[in-house]
C-alpha cells in the first residue's frame, strides 16, 4: 500500500489527499509557475489523477486557465494556489510540495525548465559560480 500524503490551502479550507507513487518531484523554474506563485521557484508533485483527492473544501476551489492547455487551481478564500493540471501532462495533478502536512518524505530530485533560470536568483548564481 503506498502511503497517503494530505495537504491543504493556508486557511485549511482546501484540503486534499493523494496517494503514491509519485510521478516525479522537481522545482519548476519556468516563468509561468514565477509569475503564478510570485517566486523563483516552486516544487511539484505529480501523481496519477486517479490518485488524487479534494477532501474538503470543494466549493472553495477555483480553476484560473493560465494557459491554452493549462489551469491552476486556488482557493478563493486565502489565495493559495496548489494545483496545476495540463493537457501536456493528461491523466495526471501536480501539487505544491508546500502545501503538503509534515512531516514527508517528497524531496525535488531536479529542476524542470532550469533553461529559464533567471540570473537574479541565488539558484542562478551558484549555478554559475560551481564552474
Amino acid at each position: 500500500m503506498n502511503k497517503p500524503y494530505q495537504g491543504s490551502c493556508m486557511c485549511g479550507v482546501v484540503q486534499f489527499s493523494f496517494t503514491g507513487p509519485a510521478l516525479f518531484v522537481a522545482d519548476c523554474v519556468c516563468a509561468s509557475c514565477r509569475q503564478a506563485h510570485g517566486a523563483s521557484a516552486v516544487t511539484w508533485v505529480g501523481v496519477k489523477s486517479a490518485h488524487f483527492t479534494v477532501d474538503a473544501g470543494i466549493a472553495s476551489l477555483r480553476w484560473y486557465q493560465s494557459s491554452q492547455e493549462s489551469e491552476r487551481g486556488f482557493c478563493t478564500d486565502c489565495g493559495t494556489r496548489m494545483f496545476f493540471r495540463s493537457s501536456k501532462w493528461p491523466g495526471e495533478m501536480h501539487m505544491t510540495v508546500a502545501n503538503i502536512a509534515l512531516p514527508h518524505d517528497l524531496i525535488a530530485s531536479s529542476v524542470s525548465f532550469e533553461q529559464e533560470l533567471p540570473a537574479w536568483t541565488a539558484m542562478s548564481v551558484k549555478k554559475h559560480t560551481k564552474n
